[in-house]
């Protein structure tokens, strides 16, 4: 209905020439794309926007636009682009005086995302936190700035009561200016603060997949990867329905970093099944994936699978060298407990390879030739060499 009214409008703008009007139904398209996460055709269509906003010589028009194409190639996995984009929209902004308008504020929480996909999350929660800090005065902003702290320290670890209050605030905020979505986020967040707490319940996570889907494709992604990853659910079966359709889903938006994670999680269930084949080409189309995305995190849990998996499989030198690469990028995204994880890995079975290696030397030891022997053949040697010489200086002379 959205996009109906939105051709009527585009058709009048068209006829009488208002550009202005025709770049603000472009970029009213691209958010409706966005919103059910049909990321191509957003990204086309606020791109019409911007550059009509660029023809006409309006600035913050502009800068709308590029961050509604910016949210689109977030969306899409290309965080280069979007990054760029975003980049170009600030500079705008600037050169209009409102670098901390609500537009502005729209690019720091589009930025902080691209921060928090990548599991940068220190720098994401700073940028959230500025946030925050700006946008006292605008509800809107402050809420989903708590609301992705609270995301954020979930992932990091941070104290249950310190995460509980961000989303009691920003619940409270939502609530009295009557913003739904925003609802939704905070019953997320503390669906997955319960999950990483030991509340093994999916009901929360399964309301919210109901009352948003096909309407707001990033909470259903969101849902989805807490409910396919494995890893998180002890003693459950229900996991690989939930990659697959986390699978299923992603690839229909081409939304990248859900079909990666996809991938991940369904090798997770084939490595509990015992399918090492299976589950070692999965985590290895997954971590190619997450490499080109730079997302170090999901890298990092790849390389630690298919570390265990050459262990198991006798080849611990490579186990060693994958651990060894996973360690700085959990680092990089703050990843405490497995690094403790992985450093316990590697003292364990350091010990075990020099153990190896001493023993391959004392059998090399075993297998060498006494030194007597090997003087004798090396003057048989001699003996040889010399004779040789002589023939072919004689060959030469004749």
């Amino acid at each position: 209905m959205a996009m109906k009214h939105g051709q009527s409008a585009l058709s009048l703008a068209q006829s009488i020439g208002d550009i202005a009007k025709q770049s603000d139904v472009f970029r009213h398209f691209a958010f409706i794309k966005w919103a059910v996460g049909d990321y191509t055709a957003g990204q086309l269509y606020a791109k019409e926007a911007h550059e009509l906003a660029r023809i006409m010589g309006h600035l913050y028009r502009e800068a709308r636009g590029l961050r509604t194409e910016a949210l689109n190639w977030l969306g899409l996995g290309n965080y280069m682009q979007c990054i760029l984009l975003a980049k170009r929209a600030r500079s705008l902004l600037d050169v209009c005086g409102l670098p901390h308008s609500i537009e502005g504020n729209g690019l720091r929480m589009l930025l902080g995302e691209v921060q928090s996909r990548k599991s940068e999350y220190v720098e994401a929660h700073s940028m959230y936190n500025q946030v925050a800090q700006a946008a006292a005065n605008d509800p809107h902003y402050h809420a989903m700035s708590l609301i992705n702290m609270a995301d954020i320290e979930v992932s990091m670890g941070t104290a249950k009561h310190e995460i509980q209050r961000k989303i009691n605030v920003a619940q409270t905020i939502l609530k009295v200016i009557g913003m739904a979505r925003g609802s939704t986020g905070c019953d997320i967040v503390q669906a997955d603060l319960n999950l990483r707490e030991g509340d093994m319940s999916t009901l929360l996570f399964c309301k919210c997949l109901r009352k948003m889907w096909g309407k707001d494709s990033e909470v259903v992604v969101y849902c989805l990867e807490r409910l396919g990853d494995v890893s998180r659910w002890k003693n459950s079966h229900h996991e690989l329905s939930w990659s697959t359709v986390l699978l299923a889903h992603s690839l229909k938006q081409k939304e990248k970093l859900g079909i990666h994670k996809g991938l991940q999680f369904i090798g997770d269930v084939f490595l509990q099944e015992k399918d090492e084949v299976t589950a070692s080409s999965l985590f290895t189309l997954a971590l190619q994936g997450f490499t080109l995305m730079d997302v170090h995190r999901s890298r990092a849990e790849c390389m630690i699978r298919l570390g265990d998996i050459s262990e198991k499989n006798g080849d611990l030198l490579n186990a060693l060298e994958l651990w060894d690469m996973a360690r700085p990028l959990f680092e990089r995204s703050s990843q405490t407990k497995q690094i403790q994880a992985i450093d316990n890995r590697l003292s364990r079975n350091n010990k075990d390879v020099k153990e190896q290696h001493q023993k391959g030397l004392a059998h090399l030891v075993e297998l060498s030739v006494p030194a007597g022997k090997v003087d004798e053949e090396d003057e048989e040697d001699s003996e040889i060499e010399l004779e040789l010489d002589e023939a072919d200086v004689e060959q030469v002379v004749v």
